[in-house]
């Protein structure tokens, strides 16, 4: 009895968590949020860029032939192509880049909420002390900064890989 209440309540956190991270990214949702700006086109012609290179090299594009008119830019040995992965795996399902960066960040914030949760509750046992922490660490001023404001996703995606690899050492 007491395993399938520790298990509804994991469902329940679990869900808990997937509506606040939807609530912090409603912004997201109006159109006039512009996240063109700040590094927000940078990620998104990545994710273009990087698609375009997979369908004409292979899978591990170094070189973006597209750009540069043609010439080619070696953008993904400056920067990992992990979160232009994400965005081209998301625009898989949506086929446009714009809905695809967004929905990838939202899916994002909330995985780094989920691993922060699963991280407290392997150190506490307490379920309420980490569904606060999931909460909180998601709706941080930093992460929604990086959210809204810069349009980070590289470091958007490690809050979420920060936890797991925090989690795992411990």
């Amino acid at each position: 009895m007491k395993e399938k209440l520790l298990e509804n309540r994991k469902l329940i956190d679990t869900l808990i968590l997937i509506l606040v991270g939807c609530i912090l990214c409603i912004p997201l949702l109006n159109s006039n949020v512009n996240v063109y700006y700040d590094d927000g086109i940078q990620h998104i012609a990545r994710a273009f860029g990087t698609y375009a290179s997979i369908t004409e090299n292979g899978l591990f594009p170094n070189v973006i032939s597209s750009f540069t008119n043609g010439f080619g830019y070696s953008w993904n040995l400056f920067y990992g192509p992990l979160s232009s992965y994400g965005i081209i795996l998301v625009k898989l399902i949506c086929n446009n880049y714009l809905i695809a960066y967004k929905l990838f960040v939202c899916i994002a914030l909330i995985l780094s909420g989920m691993t922060m949760h699963k991280f407290i509750f392997g150190i506490t046992k307490n379920n309420d002390s980490a569904l606060l922490a999931g909460i909180l660490y998601m709706s941080f001023p930093y992460h929604l900064t990086d959210l809204y404001s810069r349009n980070a996703i590289r470091r958007i995606c490690i809050f979420y890989f920060h936890t797991t690899c925090i989690f795992r050492i411990i």
